[in-house]
């Protein structure tokens, strides 16, 4: 007797063929068992169905639960947060989901950050170890990364508190990531750039005796500061 299917059922058999993801082609098997019509000649499909349905829910089962999220690479500074809801934290930013993790780069205080947003710091324990700062709800007893425990995750109090300043270079219109304390030759050395006895910047800031003064390589950077270098 034949299933009668319709159209969209074959539709979603050769879309399961060849999809690659378990947790995908999951849901694509779940919608063909949802859409073949419930008669006598379909029974044999169904049971087929529901025998390619217990498989994959083994394979799924034997799968590293966070395997694809390996691939991030890591970007200075990370910043995680840790068992908030992720659609708070989708209102303020575009992010990326992979698996159960959101990620992405997101400007704080006008400076690039690496934010990754985890459920848990259990099951995520390559993220909480590999970041600069956490961000939780709750302190994370076992780890010693820079902490701030809040309620709300304020990112832009947390970079600050850990240290982050953004320093502009040449005409740029983003900052650059740059750590409380880093000098004129720390900046050089994130920029690739080969410094030599007669390497010195022209600054313009906030915190000069006046705008574009002239700076050896130990000056210390400061927020805000726009560094011209000179070679």
């Amino acid at each position: 007797m034949p299933i009668n299917a319709p159209q969209r059922y074959y539709d979603l058999e050769l879309q399961y063929s060849k999809e690659k993801n378990l947790e995908e082609k999951q849901k694509i098997l779940k919608e063909m068992m949802r859409v073949l019509p419930k008669h006598k000649g379909s029974d044999k499909e169904f049971a087929s169905l529901k025998r390619r349905m217990s498989l994959l829910k083994k394979a799924i089962s034997r799968s590293p639960q966070v395997h694809r999220t390996i691939s991030i690479r890591k970007r200075w500074p990370r910043v995680c947060l840790i068992g908030y809801e992720p659609s708070e934290i989708l209102k303020r930013f575009n992010l990326t989901k992979v698996s159960l993790v959101y990620y992405g780069m997101i400007l704080v205080n006008n400076v690039k950050i690496q934010l990754i947003v985890i459920p848990n710091a259990e099951k995520f324990k390559e993220f909480v170890n590999s970041s600069d700062i956490l961000i939780s709800k709750t302190r994370i007893a076992e780890s010693d990364v820079f902490q701030v425990v809040s309620d709300y995750p304020d990112l832009e109090s947390a970079t600050k508190d850990y240290g982050v300043i953004g320093v502009y270079t040449e005409n740029s219109d983003d900052a650059m990531a740059m750590m409380r304390g880093d000098t004129l030759e720390d900046l050089a050395d994130r920029l690739g750039i080969k410094i030599g006895k007669g390497t010195y910047a022209i600054v313009y800031g906030n915190n000069l005796k006046f705008q574009g003064q002239r700076v050896g390589l130990n000056y210390k950077l400061n927020e805000g500061d726009r560094i011209f270098i000179k070679l």
